[in-house]
């Protein structure tokens, strides 16, 4: 078990939280204008903003976000974010695959 801030994680762009042997737990700081270019992952990902506002990335669209939302992207679906002026915070939970 690990019990921990998110807000102890933010001193990195990307902040490795916990993980396991199926799972992992990654604190993700974007800065005004930074971007995660749509890949794809094997395994499941769950994307929760934290704080700030930005774009969910598909090849297809750009998804407004902001403090407050969740995202499910399913094994094998390209995904990115892009922060705004503001920047944005979010955790990434991965199950599955890499």
């Amino acid at each position: 078990m690990k019990i921990t801030r998110i807000s102890e994680h933010t001193t990195e762009r990307k902040n490795p939280v916990a993980s396991g042997a199926h799972s992992r737990v990654t604190v993700w700081r974007l800065d005004p204008g930074d971007q995660i270019r749509p890949h794809v992952h094997a395994g499941d990902h769950v994307w929760v903003v934290t704080e700030g506002s930005g774009w969910f990335l598909t090849p297809e669209a750009e998804h407004p976000v902001g403090a407050g939302t969740l995202v499910f992207v399913p094994e094998g679906e390209a995904h990115g974010m892009r922060a705004s002026e503001e920047g944005l915070r979010f955790v990434s939970v991965s199950a599955g695959g890499d």
